[in-house]
C-alpha cells in the first residue's frame, strides 16, 4: 500500500496505543515471545499491555509470572517503560520507548480471593478481564454454550475492579454478561481485543446492542488482528477497516481503538487452540487454517485507509490512542 506523506507526519507525531501483546508465559508458547516487543518499537508504537495469568492459572502462577514481566521491563530501561499512569505512555512518546501495562484473562485464578487484586495492583495489574472464553466463577464465557449472566460474586468482582481504579474488561466474556455489567458500570468499561459481529460472524465478536451499551457506558473496544475474528485468512488492515467503520458509522469514533493481539508465531496459538477445543470451536472445524495476524508495521496502513475514506484527522487522533487515554486517564 503506497502511504502517503500525511499519514507519515501524523504517524510520527501521534501516540499510538494497542491494548493487547499476549506474552507468552512459561511452558505455554502461543507464539508471542519477548522478542517481537522490539518490533512494537521500531513500527512507532508506543504502549501495549502484556498479559501474567489466566482463568486456568492460579495465584503462585500469577505471583512468580509478573515478577517475570517486571524483570523484564526493567532489564530494559533503555526500550521499556512500566505503565502505571496514562503520564507513562505519553513519557515513553516522548523518548521514543514502549510503554508496556499489565493485564489478566479472566478472574479464576485468584479463586474467590477477591482481596488479592489490591496486592496485584500494587505490582502493576491495571486491566482485569471478567472471564476468558469459558464461564467462570464470575459470569459467561463467549464461547459457552450457557451464559447465566452475571453471578452475584461477579458483581462483587466488578465492584472491587473498580474501587481499585482498574479497567473492567469484557473481551472474552459472554454476549449477557457482558451486558450485565455495562448495565452496573459505574466507571468506563473496555472490550480489550474483539472484532464486530455487524462485519463477520464470530462468537468471539461484539453484537450492535453491546456496542451502543458500550458508547452509553463511554467505554472503548479495541479491535483484533486475528484473521478468524475478522473473516479474512490474512488479518489484512482493508478487513480490519471494515470491522472499525462498522463501530464509527453505528456509534461514532468515540468508541474504537486498537487491540491487535499480535500473534507472531501462529503455529503455536493453533496447536494450543486444538488442545483446548472447549474454549476455542473454531480449532473442532476440519476446515480450520489456522490464526493469522499482520504485524505491528502494517498498522500504518490502517491509519492510511481511513485518511483514504475521509475520516478527519481529530476522529483519527482518538481511534489510534485518543480513546484509550481518555478511558484510562478516568479510571487509572
Amino acid at each position: 500500500m503506497n502511504i502517503s506523506e500525511t499519514t507519515k507526519r501524523f504517524w510520527d507525531t501521534n501516540l499510538v496505543w494497542d491494548m493487547l501483546y499476549p506474552l507468552d508465559d512459561p511452558g505455554q508458547p502461543c507464539g508471542c515471545p519477548e522478542k517481537y516487543l522490539d518490533h512494537y518499537i521500531d513500527a512507532g508504537i508506543s504502549f501495549t499491555s502484556i498479559t501474567f495469568a489466566e482463568d486456568a492459572s492460579n495465584i503462585e502462577y500469577a505471583i512468580n509470572n509478573i515478577a517475570r514481566h517486571r524483570r523484564l521491563i526493567q532489564s530494559r530501561p533503555d526500550a521499556f517503560l512500566h505503565a502505571l499512569t496514562v503520564e507513562d505512555v505519553l513519557k515513553a512518546k516522548r523518548e521514543g520507548k514502549l510503554a508496556i501495562g499489565m493485564q489478566v484473562h479472566g478472574t479464576a485464578w485468584f479463586g474467590k480471593n477477591v482481596g488479592v487484586l489490591e496486592v496485584f495492583r500494587e505490582l502493576g495489574l491495571r486491566t482485569v478481564q471478567i472471564a476468558f472464553n469459558a464461564s467462570n466463577f464470575a459470569g459467561g464465557g463467549c464461547s459457552d454454550k450457557a451464559d447465566g449472566g452475571l453471578t452475584t460474586y461477579g458483581n462483587h468482582v466488578v465492584r472491587e475492579i473498580e474501587r481499585l481504579r482498574m479497567l473492567v474488561d469484557l473481551a472474552h466474556t459472554g454476549y449477557k454478561t457482558t451486558l450485565d455489567i455495562l448495565e452496573i458500570a459505574t466507571q468506563p468499561v473496555i472490550i480489550s481485543h474483539a472484532g464486530i459481529m455487524g462485519a463477520h460472524q464470530h462468537y468471539r465478536n461484539i453484537r450492535d446492542d453491546q456496542l451502543r451499551a458500550l458508547a452509553r457506558n463511554g467505554g472503548v473496544v479495541g479491535l483484533s488482528g486475528n484473521s478468524a475474528y475478522i473473516g479474512d485468512e490474512n488479518g489484512s488492515m482493508s478487513a480490519i477497516f471494515q470491522h472499525l467503520d462498522h463501530v464509527v458509522q453505528l456509534v461514532g469514533p468515540d468508541h474504537v481503538g486498537f487491540g491487535f493481539d499480535f500473534v507472531f508465531e501462529p503455529a503455536f496459538l493453533d496447536e494450543w487452540a486444538r488442545k483446548n477445543e472447549d474454549e476455542w470451536p473454531d480449532s473442532k472445524n476440519p476446515a480450520f487454517k489456522g490464526f493469522r495476524f499482520q504485524r505491528p508495521k502494517n498498522v500504518i496502513e490502517l491509519v492510511q485507509l481511513m485518511f483514504d475514506h475521509g475520516y478527519p484527522e481529530g476522529a483519527i487522533k482518538k481511534i489510534v490512542s485518543g480513546n484509550f487515554i481518555r478511558v484510562c486517564t478516568e479510571v487509572w
